[in-house]
């Protein structure tokens, strides 16, 4: 998440006591047609100046007030179907993040950012890419925290079959082989157009899997399904050499694609990747344990924190209210250094508020 690299920004004004504006704004896209009711985000930034002012006073919100009005050229309120916006500045820096997880609507103002509901909304969303393929051409979207958009790709791909391989489209002119002779034809048993097809298509998958190795895989190395037919996915499984390319996972292409369907188009992959997300927390957990790397205090867990010398916090999220700014603070500690912040239910660690683990030795 770039959030920890933000976080560091913030929080060279919050060790000079400076105030920090955090707001979370539920969003309600609906396909690809959305609008945004301004009324509710002015409403949200009155209620930002209200609690400034008492507890800041006048002095310096003119600045917040020209961050907030410069943030919001670069925010587009439909992104990729995300259901939440989250912003948090101080006076002198400002960031935004698009969140697949609808967060109630609330400012909170104080000398650190409010962090809690940002990595709930981000909390076990998975990264990928998706490669939509047919036989004529391709298109690639990446699924970044769990938020689906389609990923621009180099003039030079090889989007269409046809210019990619330099030919014309097969058409009802290819006939069977015509051999023999005499006052009568004779034909052999092979369909040319078939067999057309079928070098054009392996040909062509072999392109595409070569620019996606190339500029796409060995750059991110991230996990790459299948959008396709059963038959194209089974034929591009067959020629592919790429490491990274789910063979297992396929995703049903979807009659429209927009923002709406692709989401629906993902949700199983995304719910496989959460509860193998919340099994992993569950076995470091134990391993801690057993390794004694296992912190329940929340004061030793607190301190830790500070220090740098944890590994992963685990948060219940039902329990947070008892010790919001407590846990708030340990979770951008753990951030800062690099850490690892999960929320997730309290049954899960036996109804405490929080465990620490430990970096490994």
């Amino acid at each position: 998440m770039s959030v920890k690299n933000d976080l560091k920004s913030l929080m060279v004004g919050s060790a000079n006591h400076e105030p920090v504006v955090s707001m979370y704004i539920p969003l309600y896209p609906s396909k690809d047609s959305y609008k945004f009711d301004d009324t509710e985000f002015n409403s949200l930034l009155s209620q930002a100046k209200k609690q400034y002012t008492q507890q800041f006073g006048e002095k310096d919100w003119i600045k917040y007030e020209k961050q907030i009005k410069n943030l919001t050229n670069d925010i587009v309120f439909d992104y990729a179907q995300s259901k939440t916006l989250a912003v948090i500045l101080n006076k002198d820096v400002a960031y935004h993040y698009y969140l697949p997880r609808k967060i109630k609507l609330q400012v909170v103002v104080n000398e650190k950012p409010y962090i809690l509901p940002l990595v709930r909304g981000y909390e076990f969303m998975p990264t990928y890419n998706i490669l939509n393929i047919n036989r004529s051409s391709f298109k690639m979207y990446e699924v970044k925290n769990g938020l689906v958009s389609e990923k621009s790709l180099d003039k030079d791909a090889p989007i269409s079959a046809n210019k990619a391989l330099n030919i014309d489209t097969p058409d009802e002119k290819i006939r069977m082989e015509q051999r023999g002779g005499g006052s009568y034809d004779q034909f052999r048993g092979t369909d040319v157009k078939a067999e057309a097809t079928q070098v054009n298509m392996d040909s062509y998958f072999r392109l595409v899997d070569e620019y996606v190795i190339q500029h796409i895989s060995n750059r991110d190395h991230l996990k790459v399904v299948l959008m396709a037919t059963k038959d194209d996915a089974g034929e591009f499984n067959k020629i592919s050499h790429n490491q990274f390319l789910d063979k297992e996972d396929v995703i049903a292409v979807p009659s429209i694609i927009n923002h709406e369907t692709l989401e629906k188009a993902t949700a199983k992959i995304n719910e496989d990747f959460l509860n193998c997300s919340r099994e992993n927390i569950e076995n470091e957990i134990d391993i801690a344990r057993s390794k004694k790397r296992y912190l329940e205090n929340v004061s030793d867990i607190k301190q830790a924190s500070i220090e740098g010398r944890l590994d992963t916090v685990v948060i219940a999220r039902d329990l947070i209210e008892s010790k919001e700014d407590e846990l708030n603070e340990i979770a951008i500690n753990t951030l800062i250094y690099g850490g690892q912040v999960d929320l997730i239910k309290a049954e899960l660690i036996n109804n405490q508020s929080v465990i620490g683990i430990l970096r490994g030795i």
